[in-house]
């Protein structure tokens, strides 16, 4: 009986991980991130951030001067022009694409929660409410520039949860 009880558990790990990594792979396939350089493109950069400001661009990168020589040694820097309009449009499109995110994430979760507390096996309950669990919570790191939304829907499903959990739980008392 253990035996039988351990392995239902680390079947469950495992059915666990492969439902994640499914569910992440298929989010990225079906709603794919939007690219920085879609956005802001860098042309090449002027020699100085003095002659990037000049023509209106934004300097990106640090210049390291070196005293004794007197010489400026730019590393990984560039000049962004219209840095301000483009990184606007960039986070107003990728903050879109973590809400749909959220969306998926906290909704399959919520729906993988519900099978668990449903399912009489002791492998679907398990995995159900791990994978939930974690897809939730993966939709909460993905999209927690917008609270608002996450925190009321997340308020939604503690009460949905939470209830329907709570009478499950109290048949097996009687």
């Amino acid at each position: 009986m253990t035996n039988r009880l351990a392995l239902t558990i680390i079947v469950s790990i495992i059915l666990t991980i492969i439902l994640v990594s499914l569910v992440n792979v298929g989010a990225s396939i079906i709603l794919e991130r939007p690219e920085y350089d879609d956005y802001c493109f860098s042309k090449p950069a002027p020699l100085t951030q003095e002659k990037c400001e000049e023509i209106n661009g934004t300097w990106v990168g640090e210049e390291i001067v070196r005293e004794e020589e007197m010489m400026v040694k730019t590393g990984y820097s560039r000049c962004e022009l219209d840095y301000t309009e483009c990184r606007e449009e960039y986070e107003t499109v990728s903050g879109e694409n973590n809400q749909l995110r959220y969306y998926l994430f906290a909704g399959l979760g919520f729906i993988l929660l519900l099978v668990g507390l449903f399912s009489v096996e002791n492998m679907f309950q398990i995995t159900g409410l791990a994978t939930g669990a974690i897809l939730v919570t993966q939709g909460i790191v993905t999209n927690l520039e917008n609270k608002s939304v996450v925190f009321f829907s997340l308020l939604g499903i503690l009460v949905v949860f939470g209830v329907v959990a709570w009478k499950i739980i109290s048949k097996f008392k009687s």
